[in-house]
């Protein structure tokens, strides 16, 4: 066959199919194959015709093509890259493109039969103005059911109305699910409510249908116009929506949603768990230099037990009078401190000077009573009851007359004890008392603790107390406290022990002690830390600049999502926010104070300085201790910050919101409750500051009902007799058990049911390899991963 015939029966003679210009072609095709003709350019793209037919299509297609283009010329086409044909393209606006991109074409149906567990399932496309009631129709059709016995519902369970379009009956983050079932079988007998309903109103057959209880109370209320009303629907016959109003917000939490609470997911990233969990070791790790566990409380035990377990003279706490603190000084102090074999002497060096320090007052004088005018004073002297400046004893002239010759012999110090010191001179730390806090000012006697041989230093101090004895130096009427210092130092567990055993002595004659005994080091440097504590402070700076990186992350973060730029300044007003800057601020109060350890002075030269002249280490035992606890804080944010971030974990996200947001709550009531509180103090300290300890001061009347409200009865101390403590406790027990504590539990019930449900199903929350990825690795990182594993970044989610 020829080419032409090829050609011809390919368009089926039809020579007119590209009008006049078809002719030309063919003729050119057929000269191109034509025998003997000189060679083309497209000579070689035209093998022989008779060779493979493959080739011979291809070399055809070819040739036409470039034949065609220069009859017509090259076609135009679009920015898509389309060629354009009115009469068969359809050009669509962008908002229209837009608004299809959002519609729901495809909706599926699942078939559930009636009374068995077995499901069927069938997809539709649905046009953009199909109902639900068309769908319904066409779906009964397919499986052979009655529409009118059969409904179709939403994945809630509620159900679509007929009237309702498809495309509108899903909210955007739900899937185009639709059930067909069984619709309940209408009830077809007379409730009893609805028969009363329609009973007459009025006459003799109204009367038939009372009960003889409702005609002898008088029969129902009469109506308007004196008719009578019929016997309404009573309140245990109302539907189940109407019972659940009539509670405040059991409705709302009986209707609530599933709402996908995911959103959290997106800034709890894995780097920033790890650095609030290292963080809190290395916290720890702190803590554990510093003050070492076991070490503490061995060496205040020690030391307590020595001079407060009753080894020598009556128990401390015991101590009541003048004459017991002089029998406590005389024996127990005697023993301990001024004893060569004594068992404190044994395991620990007593460094500088044992000081006995008194806070006494003016003598007694009518001057100082107060009372109602008209009344004489004179004849009855009163007492200073406080120790300040003001009230100070100054001049003592028994005891300058005794210790004048005395001063600096058998290790006695060069200190006058006759002068008033203040507590600026004296360097001795204020303490907190009974009643006052108690600065270093008064008169003081000091002993070397070095002295050879002691048992000198201890004949001159038991001589010094009979003396004092026999002048008065402890009386109710002057003497206002009394204080035993002297500092130790452990060198098995490289501790320094401050020791501080006061008196207080009230204007009653009452006498109250207390101990005061704090481990510290003066300096850190020189016990192996240095290092340690230098590497911590380093990697705890450096996680810190980390964490706030991520915080003004997460600021652009908010500021993205939201579309606003204020966002990103509200997001640091955030309560994390604020922990974190706690947690900031901490810190570096907490190195400030560390600072000033590492440059004080050597612990060598520490001890040298109390060997001329008595120095009260109070102060640096204090500092010492509040560096501890500023650790201890520091530790309790980041552990808070930790927990945190495991909220990844869906049982951690349940009880993380329902505490939080029931602690929400009971913080709009908290106002009142403290308010409650505060009462329940002041009718404590009205009823019970005569007769108990607990409530001789508003501070301790305020830490003893805590106790109680936490359930400790032992603080409580009620004895028969007292009917308004026991009430008042009664009450504040109640108040805080039985109301704060139930009001707290409902409250938490109810938030964490809420949370549940708001969760959804736990199976949103089983990650996928994406999942990992996002949280794991940190930018470029995770872009790079899934780079090279494209295939598992998960479709977006439908938003129609």
């Amino acid at each position: 066959m020829s080419l032409r015939r090829s050609l011809h029966v390919l368009t089926q003679g039809d020579t007119n199919f590209m009008g006049q210009q078809w002719p030309s072609i063919l003729n050119s095709i057929q000269g191109a194959t034509r025998p003997g003709r000189p060679y083309h350019p497209t000579n070689h793209m035209l093998p022989a015709f008779f060779g493979a037919e493959a080739e011979a299509r291809n070399s055809l297609e070819h040739f036409l093509r470039l034949e065609l283009t220069q009859v017509f010329g090259r076609r135009t086409r679009d920015e898509r890259g389309f060629v354009p044909h009115d009469d068969e393209m359809i050009q669509k606006s962008e908002a229209e493109i837009l608004r299809e991109g959002t519609l729901r074409d495809t909706v599926l149906v699942t078939y559930v039969a009636p009374y068995s567990e077995q499901k069927r399932h069938i997809s539709y496309r649905v046009a953009e103005d199909t109902t639900v009631k068309t769908l319904k129709e066409d779906v009964c059709t397919y499986w052979g059911l009655n529409e009118v016995e059969f409904v179709l519902k939403l994945a809630n369970n509620s159900k679509a109305h007929d009237s309702l379009k498809v495309m509108e009956a899903f909210r955007a983050h739900e899937e185009s699910h639709l059930m067909l079932v069984y619709k309940t079988p209408k009830n077809i007998s007379i409730m009893s409510s609805e028969h009363g309903d329609i009973l007459p109103r009025s006459g003799r057959k109204r009367l038939k249908t009372l009960t003889p209880g409702a005609i002898s109370a008088g029969g129902p209320s009469p109506g308007p116009r004196g008719a009578d009303v019929p016997l309404r629907r009573s309140e245990a016959n109302k539907s189940l929506a109407e019972e659940m109003l009539l509670l405040p917000g059991l409705f709302k939490f009986m209707t609530q949603r599933d709402r996908n609470a995911k959103k959290h997911l997106e800034r709890l990233k894995l780097r920033r768990l790890c650095a609030y969990l290292t963080m809190a070791l290395l916290t720890a790790f702190t803590i554990g230099l510093i003050r070492p566990p076991g070490v503490g409380y061995e060496c205040v035990t020690g030391i307590s037990e020595a001079f407060t377990g009753g080894v020598h003279s009556g128990p401390f706490d015991a101590i009541g009078s003048p004459e017991e603190i002089y029998s406590w000084l005389e024996d127990t102090v005697s023993a301990q401190v001024f004893t060569e074999d004594s068992m404190l002497r044994e395991y620990n060096y007593l460094v500088g000077y044992l000081q006995v320090l008194t806070q006494r007052v003016a003598e007694p004088s009518s001057s100082t009573c107060y009372g109602p005018e008209g009344l004489n004073f004179s004849s009855l002297p009163c007492v200073h009851s406080s120790f300040h400046y003001d009230t100070a004893e100054t001049s003592q002239p028994q005891i300058q007359q005794y210790f004048e010759d005395k001063v600096g012999k058998d290790g006695r110090s060069m200190s006058k004890p006759w002068e008033h010191q203040p507590g600026v001179t004296s360097g001795a730390g204020s303490a907190s008392g009974a009643f006052d806090a108690n600065d270093g000012a008064g008169q003081s006697l000091e002993y070397q603790l070095q002295y050879v041989p002691l048992s000198t230093v201890r004949n001159a101090f038991l001589e010094d107390l009979r003396f004092l004895r026999s002048v008065g130096w402890l009386s109710s009427s002057q003497t206002r406290a009394l204080h035993v210092s002297f500092v130790a130092y452990n060198a098995n567990y490289l501790t320094w022990i401050w020791s501080r055993y006061s008196f207080d002595l009230s204007a009653f004659g009452t006498v109250h002690p207390l101990q005061h005994v704090v481990p510290f080091r003066p300096h850190l440097a020189e016990y192996g830390l240095d290092g340690e504590l230098v590497v911590s402070d380093w990697a705890r700076s450096c996680l810190l600049l980390f964490i706030f990186f991520e915080v003004y992350r997460d600021a652009r973060h908010a500021q993205k999502d939201q579309g606003d730029a204020w966002k990103r300044w509200k997001h640091f007003r955030g309560l994390q926010v604020l922990m974190d800057l706690s947690l900031t601020v901490i810190f570096l109060v907490s190195l400030g104070y560390r600072i000033s350890y590492y440059t004080s002075e050597p612990s060598v030269s520490y001890a040298v300085s109390h060997v001329y002249n008595f120095r009260d280490a109070g102060q640096v035992a204090e500092s010492y201790g509040v560096q501890v606890c500023l650790e201890a804080v520091l530790l309790a944010l980041c552990l808070y910050r930790f927990v945190y971030f495991l909220r990844v974990s869906r049982h951690v996200f349940l009880i993380w919101r329902s505490v939080a947001r029931s602690a929400y709550r009971l913080a709009r009531i908290s106002l009142v409750l403290l308010l409650l509180w505060l009462g329940f103090v002041v009718l404590s300290l009205s009823v019970g500051s005569r007769f108990h300890n607990c409530n001789r001061t508003l501070g301790f009347t305020m830490s003893c009902s805590l106790l109680m409200m936490s359930g400790d009865v032992r603080v409580a101390q009620l004895e028969p007799g007292e009917s308004f403590r026991v009430v008042s406790v009664l009450l504040l027990f109640c108040f805080g058990k039985l109301v704060l504590a139930n009001v707290w539990l409902a409250m938490l019930m109810q938030e964490y049911h809420t949370a549940r449900v708001e969760a959804g199903s736990s199976s949103a929350y089983k990650w996928r390899e994406y999942d990992w990825v996002r949280w794991i690795l940190f930018w470029p990182f995770d872009r790079l991963y899934l780079k090279l594993r494209p295939s598992i970044t998960p479709v977006k989610p439908f938003e129609g």
